[in-house]
């Protein structure tokens, strides 16, 4: 067996590992999802660490890398939010937030020779892209609660189900925002050092910044009862907006030629 064999099997085994874990949450056997998802995690955290060892750094630098480095966010965020009490039923949600990149994983190129450039040689590169990587953990678990609970509400009608929605996609975006916050600052600062200048207007920057500022709008959307009807069309918006500047500006021909291009 290869070594991309091996890389393979261990992502496939993450998927099905996470995915499992997903249902068997939904289906009430947590004594079968704990040993799962634990498994899961080990899979994902060995891929992580065969990237490090081949790359010789901390591998951050290609979308590959990245996605892998999000699948492992999720068990330890999931734990803290557990131990601040109350959100111990967003287990299912963390499960399947897990899956997605590990799957996208499988589609893209492993870039297994990937080399930081002079511009990514800088102490901001763990820091920027690691505060980054959590931040997008964290709401994308919001986003998939919302999702699941817009979708029993729509069945149910209870209106229970929606305020404990709300109430955790709030707890967990609070937990996020500094972080996303972090990440566009140090960027910024980043960006000065290597390009000479805080900020360019490139693609990336331009939607960081837009994501932000969505997420701020869904803040202030909570402020007051007149404008509170627009909460989680605010989220919703801004998730879309956080995938086009982690998906989309990489991987779209049109955003090429960008200066955050080698991503």
């Amino acid at each position: 067996m290869t070594a991309n064999d091996l890389v393979t099997a261990l992502i496939v085994t993450a998927c099905l590992g996470y995915g499992l874990c997903f249902v068997s949450l939904l289906g009430g056997c947590k004594w079968v999802a704990r040993p799962l998802g634990i498994a899961a995690w080990a899979a994902n955290l060995a891929v992580f660490v065969l990237n490090w060892r081949h790359v010789g750094h901390p591998p951050f630098g290609s979308m590959y890398q990245v996605q892998v480095v999000l699948g492992l966010c999720f068990l330890p965020l999931f734990l803290i939010l557990r131990q601040g009490g109350g959100f111990g039923w967003l287990a299912p949600h963390f499960s399947m937030a897990s899956c997605l990149p590990m799957i996208g994983t499988l589609f893209m190129e492993r870039d297994l020779g990937w080399k930081r450039m002079p511009a990514l040689q800088s102490p901001w590169f763990v820091p920027h892209v690691f505060s980054y990587m959590v931040s997008y953990a964290l709401l994308t678990v919001a986003f998939v609660a919302l999702v699941y609970g817009l979708f029993r509400h729509s069945f149910l009608s209870d209106d229970t189900v929606l305020e404990r929605t709300r109430k955790a996609i709030y707890a967990v975006t609070r937990l996020a925002f500094p972080l996303l916050t972090f990440g566009l600052l140090s960027g910024a600062l980043w960006a000065e050092e290597a390009w000479g200048a805080y900020w360019s207007w490139d693609p990336k920057e331009t939607w960081s910044l837009i994501t932000w500022t969505l997420y701020l709008v869904y803040f202030h959307a909570r402020l007051s009862r007149r404008t509170r009807r627009y909460e989680l069309a605010a989220h919703l918006l801004a998730f879309v907006a956080l995938v086009t500047t982690f998906v989309l500006v990489n991987l779209l021909p049109k955003f090429g030629g960008g200066m955050h291009s080698y991503t």
